[in-house]
């Protein structure tokens, strides 16, 4: 028995709708504040993850370096006639490097774990906004591991996290941004982009990765439609 014509339309009407509120569900439980606070709490365990994987790095190269100069000094050792005396002056050489190298190492292992500390801190501030807004960026991204990302949106100012402390600038006070590619002919390209107020450059930041280029500037669209782009050199 076939149906009449209006009742089919009706129903695919209704499998439609049915369709539109599945997915505006969807999408309105993976921005819920549970979800949200999940996909923190596992984005916060990678970042300590990859920044144990730097501090490990570093000590590694820390016990590579001072490796070699015991090999080194281990040889001349061996070769030397009167031993006793080659390592008594020696020693203070050794020593020297051991506090040398332990310091340089030391202070690079202490810088990358107050930057991570300050950039979890800070994502643990965000609102659930915000950090809806930290989500999708993430998602513009292509990596292998999680790290610090070069910007946040918190309560309408941008937090940057440059090498040492960080910065903040309110969106109300950016007029202008000029952007632009800087190409590395021997490696992957870099991308900056300028702040200005109304008279002056007031920040820049420098990003390796394009979709966090494009997504800067789409939110700051949002957040400011008024704003001015200019692109420098594409």
């Amino acid at each position: 028995m076939k149906l009449p014509k209006s009742i089919k339309i009706k129903f695919t009407q209704n499998k439609t709708n049915a369709f539109i509120i599945f997915k505006f569900s969807q999408q309105t439980m993976s921005n819920t504040p549970s979800v949200l606070r999940s996909f923190l709490k596992a984005e916060i365990v990678k970042i300590r993850k990859t920044r144990n994987v730097i501090i490990g790095i570093f000590l590694a190269m820390f016990v590579f370096c001072y490796g070699f100069f015991l090999v080194a000094f281990f040889q001349k050792w061996s070769d030397s006639e009167d031993r006793l005396s080659f390592f008594s002056k020696s020693l203070p050489t050794l020593s020297f490097l051991f506090v040398y190298l332990g310091f340089a190492f030391g202070l690079l292992s202490w810088i990358a774990y107050i930057k991570n500390q300050k950039f979890i801190h800070a994502l643990q501030q965000l609102n659930d906004d915000d950090l809806d807004i930290y989500q999708q960026y993430s998602r513009r991204l292509v990596r292998i591991f999680s790290a610090i990302a070069p910007y946040l949106f918190c309560e309408n100012e941008i937090l940057f996290f440059p090498f040492i402390g960080n910065k903040q600038i309110p969106i109300s006070q950016i007029h202008r941004i000029e952007t632009k590619i800087i190409r590395n002919y021997r490696g992957p390209n870099s991308y900056r982009i300028y702040f200005y107020n109304e008279f002056n450059k007031i920040y820049q930041v420098t990003m390796n990765q394009k979709g966090a280029f494009d997504f800067l500037q789409e939110q700051l669209r949002k957040e400011n439609p008024t704003i001015v782009v200019v692109a420098r050199n594409h």
